[in-house]
């Protein structure tokens, strides 16, 4: 028992250290520099999201700066919470220790909990608060006021994570009907407080979407729902991106999980009721969507959460490696070749940025936009009259990172605005919340379009938009040698608004 003990504690170590290598190591993405700049408008919501990712990042920085230990800092730890939140349910569910460890190596290797320990986004909170939920709710089946008021408030900070914790309450409705020991606290104040607790959490969210005419709750529902068009693209990229997020060998075990989960809750094992009540309404519904519009391959990872505790369990229980010594040294082997390839992930600063998403390269682009700023200065001897942008909303939003970075260097000179694509009248997603183009009418500015030989369209765009547009620069970023990324960079004068 103690050699088991031990070897539990070595893997949580090895997950806690391996999710900690990778937040201090891997380049910061395009989309984590959008969420950065949400915590640089700290607000009670925003457009596209909930708050929890701003905050957690605002705290982070607040710490440690605007590098990638600040921006994740507030991701690891929820990616510490999802390890032990899972590990905590085991235990809460008398699951024998291979079953714990069996969690652990998944937490290792599986993609979409490496991806939960260190990639920024709304998606690490959301996942932390769902396991932790799950546990607090199980924890209630005593009928604990105490417990009921913590599982509330935890599912209502999934709900500032993310929009999709409200399958909690889905899966909670299910467990309050099929398990009898929930169902008798239906006589009882603890459910209807936990409701009112979480109601009162997601307040803020809430109250911002009243303040802008519900525009987060349109943009997450109808917003996306114009989009449907019945087909099997989209059906077929979901399924296919499940897989590979869940693990092709992982994969393969998840209908045998099912089948074992299903024949047990008939069997009246109330654990398996749990596990797919948290798992399985989720995932269909995404299912079922994927029939009619896009559905990211991340949106799943909540439901995949239990879903591979049900695999852990299953693993232990069917004693998996003793049947099958030859599959389980396979599967192993592969979750944890998984493990060991992404500890040298951060080497993708060295792979070219053709198109997509951006990772490097924007500390030397910001360092010479700020160069023509101070030209433009000096040209017309007007502080204030200068702003900046880029392409999207992503380049827009590394470009602002890149800049303060830039500014931390230089705190005399002066920090200018950066705005996104609503310069040329295209929705700027946040972007319009923080500066609005009309407020820039007349005044010059430096654009940074990087990939410049794809944007031939947007250039004619912005060309309508200014009273002159002129190529100053063009930079190309090398690491040992290999481009990676460039970027022209034009000094455009006299705006003339969004609109033409």
């Amino acid at each position: 028992m103690l050699r088991s003990l031990a070897g539990e504690r070595a893997l949580i170590l090895l997950v806690a250290l391996t999710g900690f290598w990778l937040c201090v190591a891997m380049p910061v993405f395009a989309q984590e520099s959008y969420y950065w700049c949400y915590s640089e408008h700290p607000d009670l919501s925003y457009y596209d999201h909930p708050p929890m990712v701003a905050w957690l990042i605002w705290l982070g920085t607040a710490l440690f700066g605007d590098g990638a230990l600040g921006i994740r800092l507030g991701t690891w730890l929820c990616g510490c919470a999802i390890t032990g939140g899972g590990l905590g349910l085991l235990r809460a569910f008398d699951a024998p220790p291979t079953a714990r460890k069996t969690w652990l190596v998944l937490c290792l290797g599986v993609p979409s909990l490496v991806a939960a320990r260190f990639l920024t986004n709304p998606d690490p909170a959301l996942c932390a608060f769902w396991m932790l939920t799950v546990l607090a709710l199980w924890k209630a089946r005593s009928g604990g006021l105490g417990w009921w008021v913590l599982a509330g408030f935890l599912a209502g900070c999934a709900l500032l994570g993310k929009y999709t914790g409200a399958f909690l309450a889905v899966s909670g409705a299910i467990v309050l009907l099929f398990d009898p020991q929930m169902r008798r606290q239906l006589l009882r104040p603890g459910p209807y407080l936990g409701v009112v607790v979480a109601a009162l959490t997601f307040l803020p969210v809430i109250w911002w979407n009243v303040a802008n005419d519900f525009e987060s709750f349109r943009f997450q529902t109808t917003g996306r729902w114009t989009k449907a068009e019945l087909g099997v693209e989209y059906l077929g990229a979901f399924v296919g991106g499940q897989i590979a997020m869940i693990h092709p060998l992982i994969a393969v075990l998840v209908p045998a999980t099912l089948l074992w989960l299903w024949r047990r809750a008939r069997a009246t094992d109330i654990r398996a009721r749990w596990l797919l009540a948290f798992s399985v309404p989720m995932l269909l519904f995404l299912l079922l969507n994927s029939i009619l519009v896009k559905v990211k391959i991340n949106w799943g990872t909540p439901a995949q959460l239990t879903l591979l505790l049900g695999v852990a369990m299953w693993w232990a229980d069917t004693d998996f490696t003793a049947r099958r010594p030859r599959w389980a040294k396979v599967t192993v082997g592969a979750v944890l070749a998984v493990a060991f390839a992404v500890m040298f992930a951060p080497a993708m600063v060295l792979v070219p940025q053709p198109a997509g998403s951006t990772w490097t390269g924007w500390l030397e682009l910001a360092a010479r936009a700020e160069h023509w700023q101070h030209e433009l200065d000096a040209e017309d001897g007007v502080a204030g009259n200068v702003f900046y942008f880029a392409g999207d909303y992503r380049d827009s939003a590394q470009l602002a990172r890149g800049l303060k970075l830039e500014h931390a260097a230089h705190p005399d000179r002066p920090l200018a605005p950066v705005l996104a694509q609503n310069v040329v009248g295209i929705r700027g997603l946040q972007f319009d919340h923080w500066t609005p183009p009309r407020s820039r009418i007349g005044q010059n500015a430096v654009f940074v379009l990087p990939r410049p030989e794809r944007r031939n369209t947007f250039l004619e765009m912005v060309e309508a938009r200014f009273g002159s547009v002129e190529k100053v620069d063009h930079i190309a970023v090398t690491r040992l040698g290999i481009e990676v990324l460039d970027a022209d960079i034009y000094v455009c004068r006299d705006y003339r608004g969004p609109d033409l």
